[in-house]
């Protein structure tokens, strides 16, 4: 059944996602033609500082989420209502929070822009940010008891549709009157109808939610709730800084044009993030299930499964981004669009790193481990700003991506994997960081053998696209296969694909993991 759940989850969870990146591409593309490069600037920037701001979420949705895990696999009703109330009551605060701290940072906002701007309405385009960020917090939180019941994909259909509504309005706008404060009031408008929607499903599927009651947590279950929301806050306070400081400092530092070139960038990377991210966060619900009620060597298994499945991907994408990353550009935008490679080295590298700490990550959010060494991430937040400070001023914009990399390798990279295998797998870690830097040599090779293949041809820049996508497809995956085909994650995986397209029940597979 989890398997099943998961699949469902990844299948809609991709699809509404694939149908978000189109949608997302063709807006970015009338955008950037209507509007200009400025305004995307300007978008990227108050989207970070926004980001910023959601640090007064604490980390209320995973500790949430965690805590329902139990009490939805045990059916205690009271349980659950007791855990929504409290979230109903901490996300009223955090919206009135989020709206005074955004108000306050109004008077700062030249000093983040380096370079004068040519937009108008500045504080009302901001206003009109915060203003979508703090409404979400008044009918958001009933997502979490979907997701924790492992049924997400209800969440990405629903998503999927309001997606093409919302980004055909907006293209419309752009193209009829091409002005920035219709779209981003149409957005709001959409954004604040998809969450009653949602909301409205929750209390469909789960009608106590909808009855009054007046159910609180034991003093006992608060404790704990509160001791694993304190982790949570500081994994989220490092999360949003590591993330959410790179539009800010390049804005200060570079330009905010150059915010609005690596944004073009960072919007193809996001949309291959959220996809594969999706695949992880759509089997969350189910890890945390299967940490609930299997023994250490199931739980091995999996998590081997889940880091070899995210080498493969990430591998493969950072093998054909490597290659077709500025040809795209080039032709999407033009040349003065295009970064030099030693940048978006920087990204893809920022990009990979970030990737492999998905199974690490996946394992330590439903396990509760989030508790152990939870200052290091405040730890992970300083190293990320201070690097990305120093070395911006001397690299630029790499520079930014670099200080994000090595704050990385200086905390999560080592510790989130030592923790597990330590609490959870009760085994040495030592061949997890083995087979880490053989997947990192595999996908160096494959990028330089990659990329020389594709620099060897001569020919028009769509045909060399098409040669290159054609290289990028066959090459990484064949040297994967060859290497990695006799490995036990590998015939699991094969067995569940081939369970799938004969349409075997997927209730057998869980027979045949060990």
């Amino acid at each position: 059944m989890r398997i099943q759940n998961s699949l469902n989850n990844m299948f809609f969870g991709l699809s509404g996602q694939i149908i978000s990146a189109i949608m997302g591409f063709m807006v970015r593309t009338v955008f950037i033609y209507t509007l200009g490069i400025e305004y995307l600037g300007v978008d990227g920037l108050f989207t970070s500082i926004l980001m910023m701001l959601s640090l007064a979420n604490l980390g209320f949705d995973t500790a949430i989420v965690y805590s329902l895990y139990k009490p939805l696999a045990e059916n205690d009703i009271n349980k659950i209502q007791a855990l929504m109330n409290l979230y109903q009551k901490a996300y009223r605060w955090i919206g009135i929070i989020i709206l005074l701290i955004g108000l306050s940072l109004l008077p700062f906002l030249p000093n983040l822009m380096n370079g004068e701007t040519t937009i108008s309405n500045i504080t009302i385009i901001y206003l009109l940010f915060l203003s979508n960020s703090v409404l979400s917090y008044y009918f958001v939180y009933k997502q979490s008891i979907i997701i924790a019941d492992q049924h997400n994909h209800i969440i990405s259909k629903i998503h999927s549709v309001f997606t093409i509504v919302s980004n055909i309005a907006q293209i419309i706008v752009l193209v009829s009157i091409s002005n920035y404060i219709v779209v981003l009031s149409t957005q709001i408008a959409f954004r604040v109808i998809e969450n009653i929607y949602v909301a409205n499903k929750a209390n469909q599927l789960y009608p106590y939610l909808n009855t009054k009651n007046n159910a609180t947590l034991s003093k006992e279950d608060k404790k704990l709730f509160f001791e694993n929301l304190y982790a949570l806050m500081l994994y989220k306070i490092s999360g949003v800084v590591i993330n959410g400081t790179d539009n800010i400092i390049i804005s200060k530092f570079v330009g905010i044009v150059w915010v609005g070139v690596y944004s073009n960038y960072l919007l193809i990377i996001s949309t291959l993030n959220t996809l594969l991210g999706y695949l992880f966060y759509s089997i969350t619900a189910s890890v945390g299930n299967l940490n609930v009620n299997e023994n250490a060597e199931k739980k091995y298994f999996v998590f081997r499964v889940l880091n070899f499945t995210n080498f493969w991907i990430y591998g493969f994408c950072v093998v054909s981004l490597w290659s077709l990353f500025n040809p795209f550009i080039h032709i999407w935008l033009g040349d003065k669009y295009v970064f030099d490679k030693y940048i978006v080295f920087a990204i893809l590298l920022n990009f990979y790193t970030a990737g492999m700490q998905n199974a690490s990550t996946t394992f330590r959010d439903t396990t509760g481990l989030f508790k152990r060494g939870k200052y290091r991430p405040i730890i992970a937040a300083v190293i990320n700003v201070v690097v990305s400070m120093l070395l911006v001023q001397k690299m630029g914009i790499a520079g930014v991506l670099l200080g994000t990399v090595i704050s990385r390798f200086c905390t999560y990279f080592w510790y989130d994997p030592y923790v597990i295998f330590r609490f959870v797998f009760k085994r040495s870690v030592m061949n997890y960081f083995v087979r880490y830097m053989s997947f990192v040599s595999l996908v160096t090779i494959s990028a330089i053998l990659t990329d020389m293949l594709g620099s060897l041809i001569h020919t028009s820049l769509i045909l060399n696209i098409v040669i290159r996508a054609v290289l990028c497809l066959i090459i990484p995956n064949f040297i994967f296969f060859m290497i990695f085909r006799r490995s036990e994650e590998f015939k699991y995986l094969w067995n569940i694909a081939h369970s799938i397209t004969n349409k075997i029940p997927s209730r057998l597979l869980v027979k045949e993991s060990p």
